[in-house]
């Protein structure tokens, strides 16, 4: 069981460090709460299991079968966060969209995002290759050891997720002047921005 807490504690440490993940969360959850970053967070989380079930059957041997694919998502996620972000800079200053009618996006899309974001970021890569080896025995990985990996994965991001969302609702509520608006749409879309120059630069 302690090898499960020490998974736990070093998986939630480090997907909770500020990066690329989570400036694009909070950039979702500041232009339209927090429920609006779900499908965006489901794509980081299929892209963790993706990596956790390819650290076990092997993760070097599924980068180099799928190497050209990962190219292409991070090239494909960097330009359409980039886009977002110019988007949403030049609508600065416009009503801040609620929850309820935050512009529509293509659920499919997000999800999409998240995950190449994930499979595509080195250090997520680094820690599957160093860490978990060193944590878990994954030559010898039996279901139900993998289901509790998965439920930790799966449990410590919808934990962060509600974190850093509930910080952007709290800062959408202080924010109701025109010209506040105008600056928090502005910082959500130079996040997005900057989130998409990193995930093409690295």
């Amino acid at each position: 069981m302690t090898q499960y807490l020490i998974f736990l504690l070093a998986f939630a440490a480090s997907a909770a460090l500020p990066g690329p993940e989570i400036a694009a969360l909070l950039s979702r959850s500041l232009a339209g709460g927090w429920r609006s970053s779900l499908p965006l967070a489901s794509g980081i989380i299929i892209g963790k299991l993706i990596m956790l079930s390819a650290a076990v059957i092997g993760l070097s041997a599924l980068l180099a079968i799928l190497g050209p694919a990962f190219v292409t998502l991070k090239y494909a996620g960097a330009a359409y966060l980039v886009w977002l972000g110019i988007k949403k800079w030049r609508t600065a200053g416009q009503a801040l969209p609620s929850a309820a009618n935050a512009p529509a996006t293509s659920i499919i899309v997000e999800i999409g995002l998240g995950l190449a974001m994930t499979v595509t970021n080195p250090l997520a890569i680094a820690f599957y290759m160093a860490l978990l080896p060193g944590v878990i025995n994954v030559a010898g990985v039996s279901w139900p050891s993998y289901l509790i990996l998965c439920g930790i994965i799966a449990g410590a991001m919808l934990a962060i997720v509600l974190a850093y969302g509930l910080l952007a609702e709290l800062a959408r509520k202080m924010f109701r002047s025109a010209r506040a608006k105008a600056r928090l749409e502005r910082a959500s879309g130079g996040m997005m921005v900057g989130v998409g120059i990193v995930l093409a630069a690295r």
